[in-house]
């Protein structure tokens, strides 16, 4: 026995030792690992650590091993490529404003996949991209002027303004962007105004020429007044509480359609009879150009005793019209007979009355309205069919601000004077979208006597997603990509393609069927141009054929693309006309001039695609014939892509390959962020919220600091398929469960600190215990991975917090402390646990890398070099790292838990509930107590096993006969045929580990004492 002990130097009287005595000689935890984040080291050190240098370094190693590959065995390259390399293929925000939380929500997701997939040894090509072309930058650029600038600004001057606010705005998103720990490279994005990228859209655009699949047609298309621009279905989104005011009008028949349809009727001559139609836009009453029907219907000839108006109407429908006073039905009959008819437009005050055709229509529906459609050719998709069918004129009388354009009318002087506008003192139309406008022809109907009656109707109406206004149709000459054919090869790609969730395949297979023809021109100066001439004097007359596309496309690649938009000047090489025009032009190139239109800003994302045939080309030295199909794995965007990129990016694909070859092998679609309300964010409600507001925090908010993993955490433990919703509620949940992890790792690091060798055990070499917890992690393991491949990422944060809480906290960590604590550094206990601890660590950095970077990076460097260095991990990212695998025999696995869960586990619940029922006041602690088993049958268990779990100071195992000589107080446990006892230990409590095991008061137990000779100092 020891006399003493010496400790740092100072000699300890084992009769005078007391606990705080023996602090030194424990094995406490430390490390330099802190239980919060600090935002600045992240920022300055762990983000570049752990993002942009590793995926820097993981892409050398990648184009390393491809070159290693003989070019001319380009067999064996692209099926290096197909089995080695990850690219998904990042949508390119718009260069607009801050970063949005959705922005975060959208990065942070395909960095979560991106890492997943580096950790299982894949290669990864992540280019991220911005969209800078487009309205919204040109009116910011425009903003910045007068309006007597504006009036006289140049293209090139509106384009360089636009480019420099494209430019700032796309490094302040960058900044951004940079903060999130996002696995690129910043400095390699592609950006929609880059010169190589505009030049490849143009070749897309040739190739869509080439397969003749480019129009130019005069026909009704979404207009946005206040943008002054057509718009495609992408830039629409519906208003359900819109408010239309419509109006039953009567058109009467002419004379000699009246006697027609009395003849075919059989009835009593008669005087006038107006066919009866509705409309929820009076506006375009003054283009009405036919009257549809339908010979599928029946109609009805209605005489009304209030007016003795005689009128048409379906049938049907007679009873939604609200008529004033009694009425007859004159006669029933069927629609055929309303055919050759012809009626006349009152409001058009016609000298003579222009005759005007009753038609059949398919459109014609008797669920709404009178059965009787007017038909405007030129500011409705069905009447504009009809109007081609049918040789009508395709009139639209509006001018790119919504107001009647007045010229239109110069044959019809009342009309031109009532459709001026009282309040400009310009020879200016009434704006259509003007209440007042509607008001007034209201009443110019009552004034000729054709209304029957007025609503006011709410319903679902487009408008301009940018402007928030409403929309309206009007016919212009505008550059179409027909889809009638390609849309079926897009359809058929999609079945190829897999969705997550799956209801985004029925989405977007909908959108894409529901589309005949994509609108690609627009009327700004901002964008990729249309290469066409259009003739001075004919507007209509204009040249396009596929070598003014070629000289163009080479022309702007050695001038730059503001060479288009340049004004012409015979003496300039760039914009003399000539050279942008094929010899067999030039005697007559004077009478032309460059088209002012540019191509639609879906056009322009839809073709980042090309971006990634760059890349197999130029730095894998792939053909174009030889590229993988499809070329990127992933696409990942909010559901609202489903008609905006997800679509356009499919349309251009298919259309410049005309073959079923979507550019994507899987697409992925996110909700939107709510508030803790369930409203929408948006700044318009001030219910947004920042970034980073959640990284750095915001007092003024109530919204706690979550640093940049709390931020992806946030992301990852949402159902992101569905809306999100943020707020400071959830994100103090956030944190606590962020605070869990940080604990549990600086637990983990701060008991690898000290180790006599810093070398793993073999696992056959691990107590019951360890190859239990081990055998668990396994499970965890497989689970996570499962839950990664299903996009799961919530269930990979509930899987990891309930084996946290469960498997370590309330376990695993409870009863190694006394262990870790009080054990030598060389004690092969200690170092099975140390052993089991560093698999722990290497689990959690498996399952936390994708979404916790930072934190796991933190860890990584936390790690004592020893460990990473004995066991073949110095040096090495954990990133890049791979998964640990446990045990490859699943059985083996399995009969492990069970044998533990079936007998160490049971013991322990057992006694859990026996010393709840201990009523003895002086007993507190499990290490207070002694704890007695009778058996019947041996147990695979050693008692010292069971005494570290149970944490008693002693556990004896006893064997008796049968279960009737148990004492009467034991607890039984059946399944076991044994029961258990709990004592007061009779032993003395040992300064050091506190456990009631010392022979003597204020002496070391035997543990301790014989520990306490292999303490290093």
């Amino acid at each position: 026995m020891l006399k003493g002990l010496r400790v740092g130097g100072l000699h300890i009287s084992k009769r005078h030792a007391n606990s705080h005595s023996y602090q030194a000689t424990l094995n406490l935890p430390k490390t330099k690992f802190s239980p919060r984040s600090n935002i600045q080291k992240t920022y300055n050190d762990l983000i570049p650590q752990s993002s942009q240098i590793v995926y820097n370094e993981q892409l050398n190693k990648f184009f390393e091993e491809y070159n290693k590959i003989p070019k001319s065995n380009i067999d064996q390259r692209i099926d290096f490529i197909n089995k080695k390399l990850f690219i998904l293929h990042d949508g390119p925000p718009y260069a607009n404003g801050d970063l949005h939380l959705g922005h975060a929500l959208n990065k942070i997701l395909k960095d979560i996949i991106n890492r997943y997939q580096l950790s299982h040894s894949k290669y990864i090509y992540y280019r991220p991209g911005w969209d800078c072309h487009g309205l919204p930058i040109e009116m910011k650029a425009l903003k910045k002027l007068n309006s007597d600038q504006i009036e006289h600004i140049s293209p090139v001057k509106i384009r360089k303004i636009a480019s420099q606010y494209a430019k700032a705005a796309q490094l302040k998103q960058r900044s951004q962007f940079e903060k999130f720990g996002i696995l690129t490279d910043w400095n390699q994005p592609y950006i929609t105004m880059d010169a190589n990228y505009e030049v490849n859209q143009l070749k897309i655009f040739q190739k869509l020429f080439d397969f003749d699949l480019i129009k130019r047609q005069n026909k009704p298309v979404y207009w946005g007044t206040e943008t002054r621009t057509a718009l495609a279905e992408g830039e629409l989104e519906y208003n359900e509480n819109h408010k239309s005011v419509s109006a039953y009008v009567y058109f009467p028949l002419t004379e000699e359609s009246v006697s027609i349809l009395q003849n075919r009727l059989g009835i009593e001559k008669m005087g006038r009879v107006d066919c009866l139609i509705w409309t929820s836009t009076p506006w375009t009453l003054f283009s009405n150009q036919a009257i549809c029907y339908s010979e599928r219907f029946d109609y009805c000839l209605v005489k009304s005793e209030e007016n003795q108006k005689c009128f048409i109407v379906a049938k049907d429908l007679i009873e939604s019209l609200k008529i004033t006073g009694p009425y007859k039905i004159l006669s029933s009959f069927s629609g055929s007979q309303l055919k050759g008819l012809k009626y006349s437009n009152p409001l058009m005050n016609d000298t003579p009355m222009v005759e005007k055709p009753l038609l059949d229509g398919l459109h014609v529906t008797n669920t709404a309205g009178s059965g009787l459609v007017h038909t405007a050719p030129g500011h409705g998709q069905d009447d504009y069919l009809v109007g081609l069918k049918n040789g009508l004129s395709i009139f639209s009388p509006i001018d790119h601000k919504g107001n009647y354009d007045l010229t239109k009318f110069s044959n019809n002087p009342d009309v031109q004077e009532f459709l001026k506008d009282p309040n400009s003192g310009l020879d200016e139309g009434r704006n259509v979208l003007n209440s007042k406008t509607t008001d007034s022809i209201i009443e110019r109907l009552k004034e000729l006597d054709v209304l029957m009656n007025v609503e006011v109707i709410t319903h679902s109406y487009p408008y301009d997603w940018r402007s928030k206004q409403p929309v309206i149709i009007r016919s212009t000459p505008q550059w179409f990509t027909n889809l009638e054919n390609l849309k079926k090869i897009a359809v058929k790609s999609l079945k190829k393609t897999q969705f997550y969730p799956k209801r985004g395949e029925h989405r977007l297979t909908s959108f894409v069927k529901n589309r005949n023809e994509w609108c690609i021109s627009r009327q700004r100066s901002w964008g990729v141009p249309i290469p066409y001439f259009q003739h001075r004097e004919k507007p209509d007359s204009i040249l396009m054929d596929a070598e003014i596309i070629s000289i163009a496309i080479e022309n702007i690649k050695k001038w730059g693309m503001d060479s288009w938009f340049l004004e012409e000047d015979s003496t300039n090489e760039k914009t003399n006309i000539k050279n942008w025009l094929p010899q067999r032009y030039h005697d007559i190139a004077n009478q032309y001039r460059k088209g002012k239109d540019t191509m639609d800003v879906w056009f322009d994302s839809g073709s980042s695609w090309s971006t990634l045939m760059d890349f197999y080309s130029e730095k894998l030295g792939i053909t174009e014939s030889q590229q993988p199909n499809p070329l990127a794995n992933v696409y990942l965007e909010g559901s609202d892509q489903h008609r905006g990129w997800f679509q356009s990016s499919l349309l251009c694909r298919v259309s410049y390959t005309e073959k079923p070859d979507a550019p994507y092998g899987t697409v992925i679609t996110h909700g939107f962020t709510l508030d803790e309300k369930g409203i929408k964010m948006s700044k318009s409600i001030g219910n947004t919220i920042a970034p980073n507001d959640i990284i750095e925090g915001n007092k003024e908010r109530n919204l706690p600091t979550l640093g940049v993993d709390g931020l992806r955490y946030l992301v990852a433990q949402s159902d992101f398929t569905s809306d999100i919703t943020v707020g400071p509620t959830i994100m103090q949940h956030t944190s606590d469960a962020l605070k869990k992890i940080r604990l549990c790792f600086k637990f983990l690091l701060g008991n690898l600190q000290k180790s006599s060798n810093y070398t793993l055990l073999p696992y056959d070499q691990l107590a019951p215990v360890d190859k239990y917890t081990i055998s668990k992690l396994q499970g965890l393991l497989d689970d996570t991975n499962k839950n990664y491949l299903e996009y799961n990422f919530s269930k990979v944060l509930i899987n990891l917090q309930f084996h946290l809480n469960n498997e370590l906290s309330a376990f695993y960590f409870d009863f190694s402390k006394d262990v870790l604590y009080s054990n030598s550094i060389s004690s092969l206990r200690r170092r099975q646990i140390q052993t089991t601890l560093f698999h722990i660590i290497d689990t959690y950095r498996a399952v936390l890398s994708p979404i916790l970077p930072i934190t796991v990076q933190e860890v990584w460097n936390c790690v004592p070099e020893q460990w990473l260095a004995n066991n073949k991990e110095n040096g090495t990212s954990p990133f890049i790292k791979s998964w640990p695998k446990f045990n490859n025999d699943l059985a083996q696995s399995k009969n492990i838990i069970e044998s533990f869960e079936s007998n160490e586990i049971t013991i322990m619940n057992a006694f859990k509930k026996e010393f709840t029922k201990i009523t003895n006041p002086s007993i507190t602690k499990p290490g207070q107590t002694l704890t007695k088993i009778f058996i019947t049958n041996t147990l695979p268990i050693k008692e010292d096993d069971l005494m570290e779990l149970l944490q008693t100071s002693k556990v004896t195992l006893i064997k008796v006969d049968s279960m009737s000589d148990l004492p009467e107080d034991a607890r039984r446990i059946d399944e076991l045929k044994c029961a258990i006892t709990i004592e007061q230990s009779t032993m003395n409590k040992c300064p050091r580990c506190w456990k009631h095991n010392s022979l003597e008061e204020n002496h070391l137990c035997g543990r301790c004492e014989h520990e306490t000779l292999y303490i290093n100092f």
